[in-house]
């Protein structure tokens, strides 16, 4: 299902809702433009687990933030960085990759989750932020229950 996000809050709001559905272990995949709102998304995930949403910033220099506080811990990666290098298996290996996606206890969020497919474990949450005109969209497929 695709829903409409008029603005940023909107936007921050999906998170929220997102949130309410996550439970130790998951790992969100979140896609999107460059402007699309995957930091934003992050920031209203964060308020629906109970974290302060203004800790959260988009990780793109250090690739891996956690924050803690809320009904789960939260870990936030920007794989941008990582889907850009000749080998990213090295770079993923360095932030503890295998150590992240096998987590039970928090939940992880993976900006541009995209440039890694091949390593995104099979049980996730799919999320599509979409830009069109200046309205954005949001489009979530849950395969949790896959594989």
């Amino acid at each position: 299902m695709v829903v409409d996000l008029p603005d940023e809050a909107a936007t921050e709001r999906a998170g929220e809702e997102l949130a309410l559905r996550l439970r130790p272990g998951d790992f969100v995949a979140i896609d999107g433009d460059l402007g699309a709102g995957k930091t934003t998304l992050v920031r209203g995930i964060a308020r629906g687990l109970g974290i302060d949403p203004l800790v959260v910033a988009s990780p793109t220099f250090v690739t891996v933030q956690a924050y803690t506080g809320g009904r789960l811990p939260l870990v936030h990666i920007d794989l941008w960085r990582v889907g850009g290098q000749r080998d990213p298996g090295d770079t993923l290996e360095s932030i503890g990759w295998d150590e992240i996606v096998s987590d039970t206890c928090s939940v992880t969020v993976a900006e541009w989750a995209n440039l890694v497919a091949s390593v995104l474990p099979c049980r996730r949450l799919d999320v599509r932020l979409t830009i069109r005109g200046t309205a954005r969209t949001i489009e979530i497929t849950d395969q949790r229950s896959c594989c």
